[in-house]
């Protein structure tokens, strides 16, 4: 077979719009560089093939590991990039483009942006596996943030890197645009600080509750650069900048264990056996399906009343807001079990009494018998005052 130059001239541009090279291929290297081509495709399907199949999705409840997470956000990629880089070194290897084409640098680019993508995706699914591992370390999502942040910076470097993009004029500004930039900013800047803050010094997570000073009470949906979300039980999502956060009292209902004690009173009228109480608390708590059998409960005698026995049931929940439903459970049960028993729940009687003789009111009130309007208090005669007569002349009346 004879050897002859095809008339397909392959033209391309180089930085400044100029032909840079023209090449003419033999036949020979068209079919090479078409088994070239086809083969990278097939072998990129071959890996993604590979990673469906050895890769199957996981049940509900099973758990996924670092390894396993890696697998599945890399082989995609890593596909796609066998194709591109096979395609690009062929086409370069037999002259068609050169390194530094628009081709060339459009390809690396691509790659750039797609690994990035990978590696962003591969540090959040490790953050999200060592928080819920159960592990001592935790890692707050303010964490998957920083991550995504650097891994742009990251690739945008790399960009200004294949393109080879001037950024010297940029940097002589960059002074005062960062002064500006940082008093604009001041209320961002500070809201990311107190984040940071906060997961050092391990004041709350999500899924912890939480109460602030204000009174909001909820649970830590997600702890983002500017804020964190707060879930209340009213299913009302409050949004809480962190700087507030930072310097203002948490109280974190969740840390360092997730139960809490629920305090119930209990009132018994007096000649009530105070063992007999007991007895049917503690049997309420063990029926209760929502208090925990450890810590154990206990009854504690309070108070003797006004008009009954004060006693205290402290019991503990698996979760803070099963605090409402719990105590619920617990006064339905044990008043049906009082009245099973026959003990009688006090309340508060006062007694009034009425003087239905009125000279007798009027002598206890110490009044003389007679008309209401001569009525004087007893001891006015006692002391020779009449309360008819005049004072002397020039004489002082106090009134």
């Amino acid at each position: 077979m004879s050897l002859r130059i095809l008339p397909w001239r392959w033209l391309h541009l180089d930085g400044v719009g100029q032909p840079a090279l023209s090449t003419s291929l033999l036949e020979w290297e068209w079919l090479l560089l078409s088994v070239v081509v086809v083969g990278s495709y097939l072998l990129a399907r071959l890996v993604h093939w590979l990673g469906k199949r050895y890769l199957p999705p996981l049940e509900e409840d099973e758990p996924t590991s670092f390894w396993r997470a890696t697998a599945e956000e890399i082989y995609t990629p890593l596909a796609i990039s066998i194709l591109f880089i096979g395609v690009s070194v062929s086409l370069q290897t037999f002259g068609i483009i050169d390194a530094q084409s628009l081709l060339g640098n459009a390809v690396a680019t691509a790659l750039t942006v797609l690994w990035a993508r990978a590696a962003t995706r591969i540090g959040t699914r490790w953050l999200e596996i060592a928080n819920g591992s159960g592990n001592d370390y935790e890692f707050a999502p303010i964490f998957q943030n920083f991550w995504k942040i650097g891994m742009v910076a990251i690739a945008a470097l790399v960009i200004v890197g294949i393109w080879d993009l001037r950024v010297t004029p940029f940097l002589a500004s960059a002074g005062v645009l960062g002064i500006v930039v940082g008093f604009a900013a001041q209320d961002a800047i500070g809201n990311l600080i107190g984040g940071v803050a906060l997961y050092f010094d391990n004041t709350y997570k999500p899924g912890d509750v939480i109460v602030l000073e204000q009174g909001i009470r909820g649970t830590v949906v997600d702890i983002g650069i500017r804020s964190t979300s707060v879930l209340t039980p009213e299913n009302t999502m409050v949004t809480v900048p962190n700087s507030v956060l930072n310097s203002t009292q948490i109280v974190n209902q969740t840390a360092p264990r997730r139960h809490i004690r629920v305090d119930v009173p209990i009132s018994a009228a007096y000649g009530t056996d105070y063992e007999t109480v007991e007895r049917i608390a503690m049997e309420v708590c063990e029926e209760a399906p929502m208090i925990r059998e450890s810590p154990r409960p206990r009854l504690l005698f309070n108070q003797f009343g006004d008009s009954a026995l004060v006693f205290e049931l402290q019991a503990y929940v698996a979760h803070p807001l099963a605090e409402i439903r719990a105590v619920d459970q617990l006064n339905r049960r044990i008043y049906d079990r009082f009245n099973e028993e026959g003990i009688t729940i006090p309340f508060p009687q006062r007694e009034l009494s009425f003087l239905e003789n009125e000279p007798e009111a009027k002598r206890h009130l110490g009044f003389r018998e007679g008309d209401e309007s001569t009525a004087e208090p007893d001891g006015a005669a006692d002391r020779g005052d009449d309360p008819t007569e005049s004072p002397p002349s020039g004489a002082r009346t106090d009134r």
